[in-house]
């Protein structure tokens, strides 16, 4: 699939983009095979959704390594008017694995989430395809540090920005999904249309990139079987069991129970995508959870790809050896902005009305070495 050259969408006080830190390089570890997904999941680990210090099976940074939620110093802080890319220039080359330089603080969120979240009303601005009634409030969420890429979109109207006092930042968007709603693939059998989706990309790709960002699940959430969340892609982006040659998607995804997951396409895979570690975390109805993705780009012709998970500041999944570029023309573009139930069937709807929030999206990227990779 070809991917339409993307405009510019309205500026985002609540995102910003830190600079990476230098850490020294590391291997990738020996990969695992990817497990492929069918309809209906399978058991999740068990593992709590803020791993404690010394917890068996989850890793812990190493030692020296700046600690995740360490913002640089001088950095813009989170949610500052006027923060945005930076300047124009190239990215720091050197060969250094980053982590995320702010993932938000490490205590979640009581269940009661306040009292009623209020509406922000205002222009659209900025979009450059589709109108501001198509948009919704996404564009008043995202800053003009990102561009909206029509190609792919869908339920804008269900992503409504609020105002919020238990938001990392005092404001969120809440994305919708009703009763009886599931993907787009189940709606076209039956099912309602549920969430919201967008690709926005970038003002600059990368070879390496970490997305971290804030997402609450309402008190008394019911995950059914499944359900997408944000994450990074390149290129043209896999998804709906469309693996695509030219590009990459690395959506996070709860399983039922609120097991975690990063959800996969890849361009030399095939079905749906592949679940990648699946219950290493849990989401819990209520609570504000810090999650973070850094994805590292494969050399062309080498399978030294790989991807590092960390929630609410702690690192609780890593895995190499992944494919995501046959060739050097595919980089990491932007967020795929993609939330709803399923599953390609009514089997995974949403058994009520429901909605989640999201807040504080960061992006910290960085361009690769060189052919040899990291």
């Amino acid at each position: 699939m070809s991917v339409p050259q993307p405009g510019l969408v309205g500026l985002l006080s609540a995102f910003v983009v830190m600079l990476p830190g230098h850490l020294p390089a590391a291997a990738p570890p020996p990969a695992p095979p990817l497990a492929h997904v069918a309809a209906a999941p399978g058991p999740a680990e068990p593992s709590p959704a803020e791993p404690g210090v010394g917890q068996p099976g989850v890793g812990q940074p190493a030692v020296g390594q700046p600690g995740v939620g360490q913002p640089a110093v001088g950095q813009p802080g989170v949610g500052q008017p006027g923060a945005d890319l930076g300047d124009d220039g190239p990215l720091n080359p050197s060969p250094a694995v980053i982590a995320p330089s702010d993932p938000g603080p490490p205590d979640a969120v009581p269940p009661d989430p306040g009292p009623p979240a209020e509406a922000v009303r205002g222009p659209n601005a900025g979009w450059a395809n589709g109108d501001a009634k198509d948009a919704g409030d996404l564009g008043n969420f995202f800053g003009n540090a990102l561009t909206w890429i029509g190609h792919g979109a869908f339920g804008l109207d269900r992503a409504r920005l609020v105002r919020d006092r238990t938001a990392p930042t005092g404001r969120l968007l809440r994305v919708t999904y009703p009763a009886g709603s599931a993907s787009p693939e189940a709606a076209r059998n039956g099912a309602k249309s549920g969430g919201a989706q967008s690709y926005l990309r970038l003002r600059h790709s990368a070879d390496v990139m970490t997305l971290s960002y804030s997402v609450r699940f309402q008190p008394g959430f019911r995950f059914v079987k499944g359900g997408k969340l944000p994450g990074l892609f390149g290129g043209d982006a896999g998804s709906g069991g469309h693996h695509e040659k030219g590009g990459f998607s690395t959506r996070f995804m709860w399983r039922a129970g609120g097991a975690g997951e990063v959800y996969a396409y890849l361009p030399n895979e095939k079905g749906y995508g592949a679940s990648l570690g699946r219950g290493r975390w849990r989401f819990t109805p209520g609570r504000w959870v810090r999650v973070a993705q850094r994805v590292v780009l494969n050399a062309p012709g080498r399978n030294n790809g790989t991807i590092t998970v960390w929630v609410n500041g702690r690192q609780v999944f890593s895995q190499g050896g992944l494919v995501y570029r046959n060739d050097g023309d595919v980089h990491i573009d932007g967020l795929f902005f993609s939330s709803f139930f399923g599953g390609s069937d009514s089997s995974w709807a949403s058994p009520n009305n429901q909605y989640a929030d999201f807040a504080r999206f960061n992006f910290v990227p960085l361009r690769a070495p060189g052919p040899g990779g990291l």
